[in-house]
Formats: C-alpha cells, structure tokens, sequence
C-alpha cells in the first residue's frame, strides 16, 4: 500500500467566484493549497491527503491514519504563538490556523511520524518546540538577498550553504544547493532537538532538521516548485521512503499480532 501523507492547508482565503450567478454557492471562506505540494509527494510514490485547519484536539486522531506529514507554506505566524509582541511590518495571521498547525507538529513527533516542513512549516516546527521567529527579516539581515523574490517560483535566486554531515546534504547530495525565496519571517532562537542544518550567506537559517528523531527535515524554500530538480525532487522521495517504511512496520507488526 502506498503511505497516506497528511499535507496541512495554511492559507484560508474569501472566495472570489470570476462571475456571480443566481445558482452559484454564496461567499465564504475557503482552503488554499497549492497542487504542486501534492504533485510533488504523488511523484515521490505516496498519496497526499489534503488536511483542513481543524480543532487543535483533532490532530492526535487524524494522525492515527497517515504515516507522513508535510507543513505547507503560507502566511506568518501570530508571535503570540511564541510570546513576542507583534511587528509592524508583520502580515496577515490566524490564531485559529496556527493552533492547530502547532498541535499537528507536536502530536507528529509524539507519534515519530516523518515531518517534511517547508517555508512557513519551517517556522511551524521551531515554535512547535519552543523556538521563536524573527518577525521582519531585512530588520536583522538587511535586503544583500531578497528573500521576496519576484521571479517565478521555479527560478532558484540564491545559494544555501548545507553544513556539516546533516541528513538535508546527504539527501540532496550536495554541499550547497540553489534556492527560491518566498518569505519575510525567519527562524530566531531554535526550538528544543533541532539543528540548524542550512543558511544563506546573509545567515538567514534556510534548513532545520531534528535529532531526536529519523526523519523531521524543514526547509525555508519553496523546494515543491522546483521538484524537475534532481536534488529537491530527491527531498520529497527521502520523506515519502521514511513515511512508507514507517508504514511497512506497522503492517508488520500487525501481522505479527495477528498470528
């Protein structure tokens, strides 16, 4: 069976029908997630499971049924979040959302399942364990990198140093690695269990992964954009590999119990 991977929506956005009708649906809120997120991990030989912002209490019992979990991208996190006042230059945010991305991370690791985490999911799992965030990037690093691009997400604009004999390096196989920017929040104080694995030569961190556990790598990068890359598409199958082995040994155990 191929592995079920949970992958979270993080932008909620007013519905803009192109022309109303008398028989349309009315206004309301509604999901956002970009296809290249499920493209990337359908490719890699899983089945992605598109997860609403839900109950934080909710997390443990959906988590029961997936052996993966990918923290998309989308918008900043609330600094309440990681008890900092907010900045002025901060964007939109939902208290709502957050709670229930943070309690999806926690009861994760709780459950060991492998977490691929990018961009603003980056971010999701170092305040899911203790970090905080640097609300305004160019406030600390000044703007020698503009991680706003405007070129289109497939184009890389910058180059990520990987350091040491990190998972990320052995898995892109490569010492440094060229990147698309699509953020203005950063990882500040690091969460418990994480290292810094990646920066850009500005010192923005670029990558975290865990080291309580086989499989948490986060990335600051959009790498689903870019997944006709060999290296970024190698991300996304080292995740769904550690999330379909995670499901082999359940099917073991079961049939072990069961005989």
């Amino acid at each position: 069976m191929l592995p079920l991977i949970a992958v979270t929506t993080s932008e909620v956005r007013p519905s803009k029908p192109l022309r109303a009708t008398p028989e349309g649906d009315p206004p309301q809120q509604e999901m956002a997630l970009g296809l290249k997120y499920l493209r990337a991990i359908e490719a890699a030989g899983a089945v992605p499971v598109v997860v609403p912002p839900l109950r934080p209490d909710a997390a443990a019992e959906l988590l029961e049924r997936v052996s993966g979990v990918c923290l998309s991208g989308g918008p900043d996190l609330d600094p309440v979040a990681y008890g900092a006042r907010e900045h002025e230059r901060i964007g939109p945010t939902w208290r709502e959302l957050d709670a229930f991305e943070l309690a999806l991370a926690g009861a994760a690791d709780a459950r060991r399942l492998p977490i691929l985490a990018i961009c603003r999911g980056m971010q999701a799992v170092n305040v899911a364990r203790g970090g905080t965030l640097h609300q305004h990037l160019p406030d600390v690093v000044g703007e020698q990198i503009n991680h706003r691009q405007d070129e289109p997400a497939a184009d890389p604009t910058h180059w990520v140093t990987l350091m040491g004999d990190s998972q990320l390096r052995r898995i892109l196989g490569r010492s440094r690695t060229k990147v698309n920017s699509f953020h203005h929040q950063a990882v500040d104080e690091l969460g418990e269990r994480l290292v810094i694995t990646g920066r850009s030569r500005d010192g923005t961190v670029e990558s975290l992964e865990a080291t309580d556990r086989e499989f948490v790598v986060a990335v600051q990068w959009h790498a689903e954009c870019m997944v006709d890359r060999a290296d970024q598409a190698a991300l996304f199958r080292a995740f769904v590999d550690a999330a379909a082995g995670l499901e082999m040994g359940r099917a073991q155990l079961s049939a072990a119990l069961a005989a």
